[in-house]
């Protein structure tokens, strides 16, 4: 029950952070803006996020593990139900800012606890659990917030963020258990993880969700244009193509337990994949039948991908920072943040510049960067953990 309450955390984190995803098109019609507009409340989230989880991570070193995930729920859960409230889109801009900002704990937080509870045997199997829950959110707390706010408004979907998040909150609270406060990092700690090896994998995090999130941030517009869907449809096909999630946590835990050799190279080849499969579709004007099946073929290879990434580099953070884990779980993070925020930038530069059929061109661009490295991390191993 320990591993499932911290798996709530991050589930309650990454459906607030993108449970609007789903009915962009009539909340940009409510709050009187554009869809590209609105789709920046996602990057203004995750760069927020970005920029704030390792200075928190590094300001509260001392403080009880325990305690300050739960704060930090219950933080998330009336910042939710704050966004629900606000009437015009810059207080809801200001909100989302304010949420991301300390929300940026849940995860790195998370994962510390995760860490210490287990041996380094499971270390990779324990970060794959805790991660299980931004599986959930894109399974199920995602798309239930697309349906929702369908049926009832956009502001509903806030609402049921707040309502995970408070859940979230209640089981930390009673099952996490305590851990030892770990130790201070040394002064040199920010200097010995940001540098190369590590400095590598935390590019690669970012890579790999900027590609992704280039499409996905826009997928309301994407989904409807390749199948005519509604909102409800749209989360329909996110809680399909969610399930990507979980194999990929599954296939990226098993790859770092037996050693695999490039497998960064071969999920960053599919991430790439996955964008021209909605290339083709976008621009070759395919709809019905044959969107439906690239949107969800597109979506799963995608998640899949992506999700592989995180047990294989999670993993390598963890045994090489030591005593500063929480502080590179926390740059990790912010690498997530970093990528999906870059990427909905992105892809909205591209629904202004160039229409919605050629946006995961530059997803593709990006995953080709990924790829390239992956291959130097591959030749320049020194790591004391499995090969890449």
């Amino acid at each position: 029950m320990r591993f499932f309450a911290l798996m709530l955390a991050p589930l309650a984190f990454t459906t607030g952070v993108f449970v609007f995803a789903g009915v962009l098109t009539p909340m940009a019609q409510d709050l009187n803006t554009s869809v590209g507009a609105a789709g920046q409340l996602q990057s203004i989230f995750s760069i927020t996020c970005a920029i704030c989880g390792p200075i928190l991570a590094m300001l509260t070193t001392r403080f009880d593990r325990k305690m300050l995930l739960v704060v930090t729920l219950a933080y998330l859960t009336v910042m939710n139900g704050a966004s629900a409230l606000m009437p015009g889109f810059t207080g809801l801009a200001v909100t989302r800012a304010l949420t991301g900002a300390f929300g940026a704990l849940a995860l790195p937080i998370a994962s510390t606890i995760a860490v210490a509870l287990v041996g380094p045997e499971r270390r990779a199997r324990a970060l794959a659990t805790v991660y299980g829950g931004v599986t959930l959110a894109f399974l199920s707390g995602i798309p239930l917030g697309s349906a929702i706010g369908e049926v009832y408004g956009w502001r509903a979907s806030f609402w049921l963020a707040s309502g995970i998040s408070a859940f979230a909150a209640v089981m930390a609270l009673i099952f996490v258990p305590r851990i030892p406060t770990p130790p201070a990092p040394h002064k040199g700690a920010f200097r010995m993880v940001m540098r190369w090896p590590t400095t590598g994998y935390l590019l690669v995090t970012g890579l790999a969700f900027c590609a992704i999130f280039v499409v996905i941030g826009f997928v309301r517009p994407v989904v409807s244009d390749l199948t005519g869907f509604d909102g409800r449809g749209v989360g329909m096909v996110q809680m399909i193509s969610g399930l990507g999630t979980f194999i990929g946590l599954v296939v990226g835990t098993r790859m770092t337990e037996r050693g695999a050799r490039s497998p960064l190279v071969w999920l960053f080849a599919t991430i790439a994949l996955s964008q021209t499969i909605f290339a083709v579709a976008l621009i070759g004007d395919w709809h019905g039948t044959p969107g439906l099946i690239a949107a969800i073929s597109a979506m799963m290879i995608g998640s899949a991908s992506l999700f592989g990434t995180a047990p294989i580099v999670q993993s390598r953070l963890a045994e090489a920072a030591g005593p500063a884990a929480t502080l590179a779980f926390a740059l990790n993070g912010s690498m997530v943040y970093l990528g999906q925020g870059m990427g909905v930038v992105i892809g909205g530069a591209m629904l202004a510049g160039v229409g919605l059929s050629f946006i995961s061109t530059a997803g593709i661009a990006i995953a080709v960067l990924g790829i390239l490295i992956a291959l130097k991390l591959r030749a320049q191993r020194d790591l004391p953990l499995p090969a890449t």
